[in-house]
């Protein structure tokens, strides 16, 4: 079984799980989406919006290599990528949790996993852009030792970590906007792999020297190793490389525009499809992927749809904007024009590549 249908069973049962009176002050248009919105008496002018994710396997890249300052800045921005979505977002809060073994503690890692953090945040505070007093914090943290627990390339070393961003969004900011035909389709580069497919990634890019339980080693198919010069630089830096964060781009934008943001995240182009309408979102002249993502394909034999539908393929993030207002959008957001939106009587995503078109239902 594959690991997406592993997690679509898994969010499914949790959603059984969760009676619909613990829901109850979500908003109905943030259902499903990246972000939930809640509203509440207490915050009578603001929404509050919500988002929590991890880091997933890249972890264990900057494990092996031992590197650990820039894995807390992929963190911040997995959450903050997801309020991102929802444009003229101010973060206020972020919280983090560390499950380690025993060396993280004794060798004082979990200080470089949080300053990792503290330089995330430093790329969340829409205050300024959106002229408001709402600026990011760090709020409580937690760790916690997890010797027998967890394990890792190197004993003792194995962590975890997880985040969550609470924000606030004013109620006549908030967007409704649908999608609708002859809306432009606007990428923003992505850094890289961001924080998404790292087990593909690593399985069939490296032999996996770094890894001593065999159980794991096994796995590993590839021919490189971390050290493996790549791109002027090495395969495992390439890797390590930081999640872009869209905060403060999607602040300036959504300040005098109505636009739907789309964070590109794990499943790839069937992301867009989370905008539940019948519209076709077609791409037909995507951006270029970085080498790493063109490495991939060859080592993987992976085909175009496998590759779309697990990488960002060097596009981080969407906005969907009017027509008329797209030159300006362009302008503030640096971003490329990589398609449109189209009529159609059912939910997809199109990719129109290497003169094949490619069609992504679901999510």
């Amino acid at each position: 079984m594959s690991y997406q249908k592993k997690e679509s069973k898994a969010v499914d049962s949790i959603k059984k799980a969760i009676p619909s009176s613990l829901k109850a002050d979500m908003l109905r248009e943030s259902r499903g989406m990246f972000s939930e919105v809640y509203e509440t008496k207490a915050v009578p002018n603001h929404y509050v919006a919500t988002a929590i994710d991890g880091v997933g396997t890249k972890l264990i890249i900057a494990e092996a290599m031992g590197v650990y300052d820039t894995i807390g800045i992929d963190l911040v921005a997995m959450s903050a990528n997801d309020l991102a979505t929802l444009g003229a977002v101010s973060p206020f809060m972020f919280m983090d949790y560390l499950a380690c073994q025993s060396k993280i503690q004794e060798k004082r890692i979990s200080g470089k996993i949080v300053q990792g953090m503290v330089k995330g945040l430093k790329q969340c505070n829409a205050s300024k852009i959106l002229r408001n007093s709402i600026r990011i914090n760090f709020g409580k943290g937690e760790t916690a030792s997890m010797d027998e627990l967890l394990s890792s390339t190197h004993a003792g070393y194995g962590f975890d970590i997880a985040g969550c961003m609470i924000g606030f969004i004013e109620k006549k900011r908030f967007n409704k906007k649908k999608a609708k035909a002859g809306d432009k389709i606007i990428a923003l580069a992505s850094s890289g792999p961001h924080s998404n497919g790292f087990t593909d990634l690593r399985h069939h890019l490296l032999k996996g020297d770094f890894e001593k339980r065999m159980e794991f080693k096994k796995q590993y198919k590839g021919r490189f190793s971390l050290y493996s010069k790549f791109n002027n630089s090495t395969i495992g830096k390439e890797l390590l490389t930081p999640t872009k964060i869209y905060i403060e781009t999607m602040a300036k934008v959504s300040k005098d525009f109505d636009v739907i943001g789309m964070n590109n995240t794990g499943y790839g182009l069937k992301n867009l499809n989370r905008i539940n309408q019948k519209a076709e979102f077609r791409i037909n002249n995507p951006l270029k992927p970085q080498p790493i993502f063109e490495l991939m394909q060859k080592e993987s034999k992976f085909s175009d749809a496998q590759m779309y539908s697990t990488f960002n393929m060097g596009m981080g993030f969407f906005i969907i904007a009017d027509k008329k207002d797209a030159d300006k959008v362009l302008q503030i957001s640096k971003g490329k024009i990589v398609g449109e939106v189209r009529k159609s009587n059912k939910t997809a995503t199109v990719l129109e590549k290497n003169n094949k078109k490619i069609s992504f239902g679901g999510y």
